[in-house]
Parts: C-alpha cells; sequence; structure tokens
C-alpha cells in the first residue's frame, strides 16, 4: 500500500500511510485508539475505497469496489464483531455465498474443508450451530470461512478482543501453522504483549500516519510504545500506598436477567473498601454489563442485595444512587 489517505468529511483518517506485509509472516499493526489502524485495513479488504494511493497484491496493482475483489485478489478479514448466522452450522456458514449456494458438492467441499483442518490444525464440528458455539469456535469457523474462499493474506481485527487466554494460545498455534504454510497474517491491535509474542514485524501508525516498520526482534515493549504515543511513556505502575477503610459496597448472593431472560449472573458476592480498586475480569459477554447496570440502578436484578454503607439500594432510582455517590462512566 503506498501513499494511502482517506478522509470521513473533515476528518483525514490516514495520510500519506505506507505499508507492506510479506507472505509467511505475522504482521502487527500497532497504535492507539483512533490512529487509523481498521480504516487502513477496510481498504485493504475492499470495504472502504482510499481517496489516494495505490494497493498492489502479490505485485499487481488492484482497485477494489467491494469486499468481493478482495476476497478474488485472496485477501479475507475477520472483524472483531463475527458475521455468523446464529442459526446455521459451521459447515453451512462456510459455503454461505458460494454460487449455487447450499446445493453445491456436498463431497468435494467437505474435502476441501477437511484439508483445510488438516493442513492449518483446526478442530471444529462442522454440525454445531452458531448459536451453540464459545467465541473461540465462531473465531475459527471466520477463519476457514475466508481459507475456504482462496485467502492466503488475512486481516484479523483485534483477535483477541473477547477469547480467554486458552483460547488465546490455540489461536497462536493457529496462526502460526498459516504462518508455516505460507499464509501473510496481519493483525490489527494495541495489545503490547500479544505483539511481542506473536509477531514478526510491526508497522506502528500514529494519527492516521505511519511513523515505522519494525523488526520485533530488534525492538522493545518500550520503544514501540514511544512510537504509538510520540513521545516517551513510563510503562512501570506506581502504587500509592493505601489503608483500606471500612465496607463500602456489599454486594450479596445477586442475580440478574438479560433482555432475553436469560440468567446472565448467578448468585454472586463481592466486596468493595475504601481505598480499594476492584478490578472484574471475563471475555465479552459474561455478565459485566449487566452487573454495573444493577449497581447503577438502571436494570432489577432477579434476587439478591446491593448493599451501599449497609443499606439496599435495590428498587432505588438511577438519579438516585447517583446522589448517593454511585455513578457508571465509560472509558473509550
Amino acid at each position: 500500500m503506498e501513499n494511502i489517505s482517506k478522509s470521513f468529511g473533515k476528518v483525514l483518517a490516514n495520510k500519506n500511510i505506507n505499508f507492506e506485509a510479506r507472505g509467511g509472516e505475522i504482521h502487527a499493526l500497532l497504535g492507539e485508539n483512533g490512529a487509523g489502524k481498521s480504516t487502513l485495513m477496510n481498504m485493504l479488504s475492499g470495504i472502504y475505497s482510499p481517496d489516494s494511493g495505490s494497493i498492489y497484491v502479490k505485485g499487481n496493482r488492484v482497485n477494489f469496489r467491494s469486499p468481493r475483489d478482495s476476497i478474488q485478489a485472496g485477501i479475507g478479514m475477520i472483524h472483531q464483531h463475527f458475521k455468523l448466522i446464529d442459526a446455521l452450522s459451521a459447515r453451512e456458514s462456510i459455503i454461505l455465498g458460494e454460487r449455487g449456494g447450499l446445493f453445491l458438492n456436498v463431497k468435494k467441499n467437505n474435502e476441501k474443508i477437511d484439508e483445510l483442518f488438516e493442513k492449518y490444525g483446526l478442530d471444529i464440528n462442522l454440525d454445531k450451530k452458531i448459536y451453540e458455539m464459545s467465541v473461540g469456535e465462531k473465531q475459527n469457523v471466520e477463519i476457514i470461512k475466508v481459507l475456504y474462499k482462496g485467502a492466503d493474506i488475512l486481516i484479523m481485527d483485534e483477535p483477541t478482543a473477547v477469547l480467554t487466554p486458552q483460547e488465546i494460545d490455540r489461536l497462536f498455534e493457529i496462526m502460526n501453522n498459516m504462518k508455516k504454510h505460507g499464509c501473510c497474517i496481519i493483525i490489527i491491535t494495541h495489545k503490547m504483549n500479544e505483539v511481542m509474542e506473536i509477531a514478526d514485524r510491526v508497522t506502528v501508525l500514529h494519527k492516521g500516519r505511519t511513523i515505522s516498520t519494525v523488526d520485533k526482534d530488534k525492538t522493545t515493549p518500550e520503544k514501540l510504545t514511544e512510537l504509538m504515543v510520540g513521545r516517551p511513556m513510563d510503562l512501570s505502575v506506581k502504587r500509592a500506598v493505601t489503608v483500606k477503610g471500612k465496607k463500602v459496597l456489599d454486594v450479596k448472593n445477586l442475580s440478574v436477567l438479560n433482555e432475553d431472560n436469560v440468567k446472565v449472573i448467578n448468585n454472586i458476592c463481592f466486596d468493595i473498601k475504601e481505598g480499594e480498586i476492584l478490578g472484574v475480569a471475563g471475555v465479552a459477554g459474561s455478565g459485566q454489563k449487566e452487573l454495573c447496570e444493577s449497581i447503577a440502578g438502571l436494570i432489577p436484578p432477579d434476587s439478591g442485595e446491593i448493599l451501599y454503607f449497609n443499606e439496599n439500594i435495590i428498587g432505588r432510582t438511577p438519579g438516585e444512587i447517583i446522589e448517593k455517590g454511585i455513578s457508571m462512566s465509560f472509558v473509550p
């Protein structure tokens, strides 16, 4: 990609970006939120068209007008939010969109899918419905989909954002298998530890511009962070010495139902004291959203207690809860 620029109204998302990736490598595209990573890759995958600049694939200049053009050139993008239909099986999802639809040669399709499974070390139940799958299994279906369509350049947008540590390890195994077979894998990320573990080269973007492309083995997290933010950064965490005070919030046997009447929080208990930071960990969809909303009074719990200085705040309005000193804030 040479001198790629893209604007959305007055917002310049990419300005004269140069980017080059090779077969048989994992190339990390690194940058802060809003650095232009996804916009650049959306142009490579045919979702957007550049305002100026040129794209070359395997030495040939291309002009993508749609994602179909990109797929035909051997490029497949796996989005952070999967594009799957819950009612279909893995097998149906993989072949969906081909000419002939579900009336293709089943034996030939299965042989091709089996070859991909063996070649890249993939393993999922092809007859399992999408709605029955874990997040990691859904991601594997997305990977097989683009490989099945002939892609050997794979773009993965924040591929580990919703995975468990075990699923991340498995994903990295699959990515290394694809690399061994000559695939070019581009990962969009801002997670430094994963870049240092899996990438071969790293291109850093900052405010829509290319800053540098470096070999992973010839750099450090500190140097990459400085390139990302444009100034030296101290990555050490300096913790203030605090004395824990009395209990502020006490959640007892809390259960919460989501909008589909499914229990997403089941009988959890925890407390927070003055001078304390409590972290809630889990992949997306594990109930964090419903937990916060129930404490903030936005949704009613199914059972349990939420005590704020020993007062049960269940049944209070969001406004009353804010007045008491509890606010829910969003950090982008």
